[in-house]
């Protein structure tokens, strides 16, 4: 797949794959494991799409055992329930790792590699912030937990990639007429990849290499390095469709 270039109907066809993907890792982010989520990746059918749609067969195959020893052994259960709070919650110096698209970007410019800055932090958080609600309203998008409640920072990843995957279900909705004066596709998909381009590609890669580098989880490190390999897959195929409108 790396070295095909890919069409607009390849691309159509994989968005229900795409979609269920970024629902995947908004999920893994937004909260603790239960049982019945990771038994959920443990269907063949699911572990051949992540492995597909991520293209990093090492990584897949690492998330596949960490996923059995948890369901199988209550001490690595209770050991990844207790990994997401120190990783991504409680904001304790040593392990913390923020999930947060303003630590990367909203004032943390040369810490991101990025050009640009000259906004006091708290000013870049509001700006950022701010833009991504006005985003989200535009759409209607609200992510809210298992127990009906809204998530409250709409920088987390868990938001950011629900939201990308709200977007890529519209393919569908437009494709099959759903939406009234549609779009044409191309312009359905250049959308996403502005969304993708700002909110998504320039920051999701240093979190993960963040959780690879300090958490050293048996599940939350392949799962970063899988989702590196489907940013990187999606960066690739959004710049071979978008060149093309």
């Amino acid at each position: 797949m790396e070295k095909e270039l890919i069409c607009y109907d390849d691309f159509a066809k994989l968005s229900r794959y795409r979609s269920m993907i970024y629902n995947l890792f908004s999920r893994i982010f937004a909260r603790k494991v239960d049982l019945k989520f990771l038994e959920s990746l443990m269907q063949k059918e699911i572990e051949n799409i992540i492995g597909g749609l991520c293209e990093n067969d090492a990584a897949s195959n690492e998330l596949n055992r960490a996923v059995r020893n948890i369901v199988f052994s209550s001490i690595e259960y209770d050991k990844t329930e207790s990994e997401f709070d120190e990783l991504f919650v409680i904001p304790a110096p040593g392990r913390f790792i923020p999930p947060h698209i303003s630590y990367y970007l909203g004032g943390s410019l040369k810490k991101a590699g990025l050009e640009g800055g000259g906004k006091s932090e708290d000013e870049s958080d509001i700006a950022l912030v701010d833009k991504l609600e006005i985003t989200y309203k535009s759409l209607n998008f609200e992510l809210k937990d298992p127990n009906g409640v809204s998530i409250k920072r709409s920088d987390h990843i868990s938001y950011i990639l629900g939201f990308m995957a709200a977007l890529i279900n519209l393919e569908g909705m437009y494709l099959s007429g759903q939406v009234k004066e549609p779009l044409p596709f191309q312009e359905v998909v250049a959308n996403e990849f502005m969304f993708f381009n700002e909110f998504v590609v320039n920051w999701v890669n240093l979190f993960a290499d963040e959780v690879i580098q300090e958490s050293g989880s048996m599940f939350y490190v392949p799962a970063a390095k899988l989702m590196q390999g489907f940013i990187a897959c999606e960066q690739r195929d959004y710049n071979n469709i978008v060149t093309k409108i």
